[in-house]
């Protein structure tokens, strides 16, 4: 039995909802995103990528009915970002707001010293690694009216956004320390009550930055958090 048969077993026959499939959804999303690609379903990295997408979805389900603003920092080429405005398209009844996509699209900022994994054999990226094409994510989310894609680096493109804005969910993918404390810092404060915030690579070994930022942050302000399985970690605003 291949890893492809175990992505089948656990994710075939799973619904975010009653109607919506989530492994369908995935394959869609993934086609619009890399249309000329086929997901190699046997690489290991693979089945971290849809578990990580299976707890992003269900978080986003989770207060998909609350007023606020949905954020995402660190948008890459837009998979993440596409999949919950996809979810989103999908469901009956629900509350539509403003998306808004951040990201430098020049790849990482500097590596700091927090950024270098302690083992040696682990690969370390360098600044600029992860660079995506602005063009290519502007088509990509042309046709939906309520999103607004922000080139900029962290934290100074932050200075474009309506300061009254209030935010239900929010992603933090910038896989860095210092980009990540600074999206924290920015943002916490203006999430609504019962408001989501969860980070991609808490522990992910690249990256080990990211963990080091959000517990920094969350035990200065002696907030709560749960790390999941996937390795991402979350918090849910009281």
């Amino acid at each position: 039995m291949n890893l492809e048969d175990h992505i089948n077993i656990i994710y075939e026959n799973t619904y975010l909802n009653e109607n919506i499939n989530f492994l369908d959804l995935w394959k869609k999303v993934f086609q619009k995103i890399y249309p000329n690609k086929k997901p190699n379903f046997n690489d290991p990295g693979w089945m971290k990528r849809i578990n990580k997408s299976f707890f992003l979805s269900k978080y986003f389900l989770s207060n998909i009915e609350m007023k606020g603003d949905v954020l995402e920092c660190g948008v890459f080429k837009g998979f993440s970002s596409l999949l919950l405005i996809e979810l989103e398209k999908l469901l009956n009844n629900h509350v539509i707001n403003n998306y808004f996509l951040v990201d430098s699209f020049e790849g990482l900022s500097e590596i700091l010293e927090e950024d270098k994994p302690k083992n040696k054999d682990v690969f370390r990226n360098q600044q600029g690694n992860l660079k995506a094409n602005f063009e290519d994510v502007e088509k990509c989310f042309f046709e939906y009216q309520n999103v607004n894609i922000l080139k900029g680096w962290i934290p100074n493109i932050f200075n474009v956004l309506d300061e009254n804005n209030k935010y239900k969910f929010i992603h933090i993918d910038v896989d860095l320390y210092q980009p990540t404390l600074d999206t924290l810092n920015f943002f916490y404060d203006k999430v609504v009550e019962g408001g989501i915030i969860i980070t991609d690579d808490y522990e992910t070994p690249l990256f080990p930055g990211n963990k080091k930022a959000w517990q920094k942050f969350l035990f200065s302000r002696k907030i709560s958090y749960f790390a999941l399985p996937s390795g991402q970690a979350v918090i849910i605003k009281k």
